[in-house]
């Protein structure tokens, strides 16, 4: 790992959200989108759920972020965009000693960072956290990820709309649902690592997220901090320990973090991480696009192959709703409308 920060960090014009996609990730959503019953629950979600409503309460308690309020934030999230290739979401600041970042809406996502992590991080930390957000925006996961914080609730209003059988249903679907929130982590944290273009700090900002102080910020070390990851790999020798480390995981809506730093870490040496630092990607096809390694346009059916740079093909469909691009046939998982 190189400690010395990129003099200007590389950007990825029309980079598709397949070369972020972690393996964990497509093989639990589609787990998650196999689940019956997941359409109704979506579709009930975007009914009870209204997101003019959620913005106008963070909008009414938390400050914005804008070129003339925080231009500090506002530079990194400009910053982060613009690698990326994203188009740049409302951010606000929300008072709150823990550190913790999330987004939220689903046709118009925002970013929330709170007090707690701007106090803990430094600019390249932030700039990390701002583009794991990011990532979420940019893989169509807000929604799935906004419905995932309140699954619980969703299922019980929909077991008493259907006479308790959503309930026996919901089981399945709760349990697909946190397996993949925790596992679409592990894309994020690749957007965040394409932003930063250094695992230090990568593994800096995972370090504090587990333990860090201002007290003890200039004392901690980010190697001896993924000594434990090898540790942690180590302790599954036996069946006994696999079993507790399920139950570790089970309650948590994220991985636990010292798997995520050794997950970015091995993927920042991969052959894949460099060949998008070289440009060598998937790109989203735009009119009037015509050089660079570029998906087709969409077909005349309304669906279209792209290749990640591992090879594998992912079809893409397009919702006759909302316009954008993702693998659900039945309804978008980006807006929850019907496409068949």
């Amino acid at each position: 790992m190189t400690t010395a920060q990129p003099a200007e960090r590389r950007r990825f014009p029309d980079l598709d959200p397949v070369a972020l996609q972690h393996p964990y990730d497509r093989a639990a959503l589609n787990a998650l989108q196999k689940v019956p019953g997941l359409d109704v629950v979506v579709r009930k979600f975007i009914e009870l759920v209204p997101e003019r409503i959620s913005h106008i309460q963070h909008v009414a308690q938390m400050v914005q972020v804008t070129p003339r309020q925080c231009p500090q934030l506002h530079s990194l999230l400009q910053d982060a965009c613009e690698i990326l290739d994203v188009q740049e979401p409302e951010l606000y600041v929300s008072q709150y000693p823990v550190p913790n970042a999330y987004t939220s809406g689903h046709d118009n996502p925002f970013i929330v960072v709170t007090t707690g992590l701007l106090d803990m991080m430094n600019d390249d930390e932030i700039m990390a956290v701002l583009a794991h957000e990011l990532g979420h925006i940019k893989s169509g996961h807000v929604l799935y990820k906004t419905m995932a914080r309140s699954i619980g609730a969703i299922l019980s209003i929909v077991g008493d709309m259907t006479l308790g059988i959503g309930r026996i249903i919901g089981r399945t679907l709760e349990g697909a649902f946190l397996e993949w929130d925790r596992k679409s982590e592990f894309t994020a944290d690749r957007a965040a690592m394409l932003v930063v273009q250094d695992p230090d700090v990568m593994l800096s900002l995972m370090m504090k997220l587990a333990g860090g102080t201002l007290f003890q910020r200039d004392q901690m070390n980010a190697r001896e901090f993924l000594k434990q990851a090898d540790l942690y790999n180590d302790v599954d020798a036996n069946m006994l320990d696999r079993f507790y480390k399920l139950l570790l995981i089970a309650p948590v809506s994220h991985p636990l973090i010292i798997v995520r730093a050794r997950e970015i870490v091995d993927w920042a040496g991969s052959r894949e991480y460099g060949d998008i630092l070289e440009g060598r990607y998937p790109r989203m096809w735009r009119p009037g696009y015509t050089t660079g390694p570029v998906t087709p346009p969409p077909d005349t059916s309304g669906s279209r192959r792209t290749t990640s740079p591992l090879g594998e093909e992912t079809e893409l469909v397009r919702c006759p709703h909302c316009g954008r691009e993702q693998t659900n046939r039945r309804y978008c998982s980006l807006c929850g409308g019907q496409i068949s």
